[in-house]
């Protein structure tokens, strides 16, 4: 069987930078997941999603203009953690406030 990951401890953590590194024109990394590469908008509300990584951190491509202003990622079918949700959304917020989803 063929394997796309080194070490599963790791899975989330690497897919969520190989995503980022392959998307940094959108998407810059901070710790527990990624939020737009844009330019913030000031007194806008900023979106917050978020999610288990499951099989890859597909929430992580739900952030962009038009889209998400960030993702909290968690590990392999877990929720991120509270402090997670609380980086991105700090890297996100732009003195709107936050709506997490």
């Amino acid at each position: 069987m063929t394997r796309l990951y080194n070490d599963p401890a790791a899975f989330a953590d690497e897919a969520l930078e190989g995503f980022a590194a392959a998307h940094r024109r959108w998407v810059r990394p901070v710790p527990g997941g990624v939020v737009r590469a844009t330019a913030k908008t000031p007194g806008q509300v900023a979106v917050v999603v978020g999610g288990g990584s499951g099989h890859y951190p597909a929430f992580s491509g739900l952030v962009g203009q038009g889209l998400a202003h960030g993702a909290a990622v968690g590990n392999v079918f877990a929720s991120p953690s509270a402090q997670q949700i609380r980086t991105v959304a700090r890297a996100a917020e732009s003195g709107g406030g936050v709506l997490l989803l």
